[in-house]
């Protein structure tokens, strides 16, 4: 059947061709050629786009960047957080646009046409200018539910421009976070050169004098060059992250990044429970409930008739009046309305039933949002109290370390230590140096995640009571 089918349609075409009918397959094969061309040139020109729009920036500072202005200055200038922001008012306009269903609507015309008027009436044609005027009196809650609705989307998109903030933060803070590791790293790594260096020195005055072969400097040259190549990928490391906060913050970063705040960081408790009813995704899921809650309503309204007053009169300009058949002649009318649909084929059922859906497919997202919120407060709270705990052992591990350096420095000046335990020993003190600052920074990023996880960004970078691109925070 699908084959006759087929054939019988491929037989229209060469008929349609033939006799020089338009055929709908060229010319839609023609404008799918023109769309499947891609000319980023044209493309900009026809959409006529204009330069970028340059961002705030903050005023250069010599001053280390501190982890809270740092995210500030951030929130005061990511286009993602004034995108939200134009969102809210474009949603908001929405809630206007729903009250408008309260008022009366007046409509003014004119129009002109043919009138069967007899003759002797004066003419049969003529200009009519109309104003009509209609008020709903009761909707069984239609307009109701349409603002309601109107209102909580706005209120998801309130929830939206607070997640959008967070993110920012949480972005700004983990970019602080991630340069000033490699910042500290690179001082290690200089800090593991300049001891190598050292050590090769003493090599080669050990060997010139006679008191070591000259296979020692041989060996502590090869581990400069080596502690050279990691400064130097830990320089790059540094650059690509001071990059990153200038994609954030702007051209003009601090040269150097602040200590890391311990004090704040005290005052964060990772044991605390989590309140995931200040969450964003939490709030916004339950805008949509509400939301999908108001369409519900709106779609059993509308099983019910509207009771409307209406009120019109229409004026002949010159000509005869069809409602009157008057010249020059004024008709008016004020009815009471009610109307109802009667039948939409079940479309009013298949409304609520789909509200009613949505509804319960908000409130499954109000308890995902909470189970992922406590699942990752969780992981983040395991993450800092094992760095917490590893600290302390790595810190112990450094001191015995630079004792026992210190202690195989002075043995090879007497000759009774070899070089290669003291490489080993300056290379074993830059490796637990460079842990110990793996650790500290794995300690702050799991925090930070654990602040953007809990919904205390606002809060601990200093943001609540301020002004965000013109929006107030508040606790």
């Amino acid at each position: 059947m699908k084959a006759r089918t087929a054939l019988h349609a491929l037989a229209w075409l060469a008929l349609a061709g033939q006799a020089g009918l338009p055929v709908l397959a060229q010319a839609d094969d023609g404008g799918l050629k023109v769309a499947r061309r891609l000319a980023p040139s044209s493309l900009a020109k026809e959409l006529d786009l204009r330069p970028a729009r340059p961002l705030p920036e903050a005023p250069p500072s010599t001053q280390p960047l501190e982890l809270n202005e740092a995210v500030r200055q951030a929130v005061a200038r990511h286009p993602s957080i004034s995108d939200a922001i134009a969102t809210l008012a474009q949603q908001a306009g929405g809630v206007d646009v729903a009250r408008a269903g309260y008022y009366p609507q007046v409509r003014v015309g004119v129009g002109g046409g043919t009138s069967n008027a007899p003759a002797a009436q004066g003419g049969s044609t003529g200009t009519v200018a109309s104003a009509s005027v209609s008020q709903m009196l009761y909707d069984f809650g239609k307009v109701d539910g349409a603002v309601a609705q109107s209102q909580a989307l706005v209120r998801r998109q309130q929830a939206g421009i607070l997640k959008q903030i967070d993110a920012v933060a949480q972005q700004a803070a983990e970019a602080v976070v991630m340069a000033h590791r490699y910042q500290s790293l690179l001082q290690i790594a200089q800090d593991q050169v300049r001891a190598v260096e050292a050590v090769l020195e003493t090599a080669r005055l050990r060997a010139n004098a006679g008191l070591s072969t000259k296979a020692d400097p041989i060996q502590a040259e090869s581990r400069v060059d080596s502690a050279r190549a990691n400064m130097l990928q830990v320089k790059s490391q540094l650059a690509q992250w001071r990059e990153r906060l200038g994609t954030l913050l702007g051209p003009g970063v601090p040269p150097t990044v602040a200590a890391l705040p311990d004090g704040l960081a005290r005052t964060l408790s990772v044991e605390a429970p989590t309140d995931t009813s200040l969450l964003p995704d939490v709030l916004a899921a339950e805008a949509e409930r509400r939301a999908a809650s108001a369409q519900l309503e709106i779609a059993r309204a509308n099983r019910y008739p509207t009771l409307s007053v209406d009120a019109s009169v229409n004026k002949a300009m010159g000509g005869i009046n069809p409602a009157t058949l008057e010249r020059n002649g004024t008709y008016h009318t004020v009815m009471l309305n009610l109307t109802s649909v009667i039948y939409q084929g079940g479309a009013l059922d298949a409304q609520v039933r789909a509200a009613s859906a949505a509804e319960d497919a908000a409130r499954m997202r109000i308890e995902t949002a909470r189970l992922n919120a406590v699942d990752q407060a969780r992981n983040y709270r395991e993450q800092v109290i094992g760095a917490q705990a590893r600290l302390g052992v790595l810190a112990d591990r450094r001191r015995s370390i630079v004792e026992a350096r210190d202690l195989y420095r002075e043995q090879y000046t007497l000759g009774t230590r070899s070089i290669l335990d003291l490489l080993n020993a300056e290379q074993e003190i830059y490796q637990a140096a460079a842990e110990q600052e793996a650790v500290l920074h794995d300690l702050w990023a799991s925090r930070v995640g654990y602040i953007g996880a809990t919904g205390q960004a606002r809060a601990f970078y200093g943001l609540d009571n301020t002004t965000v691109q013109g929006m107030e925070l508040l606790p």
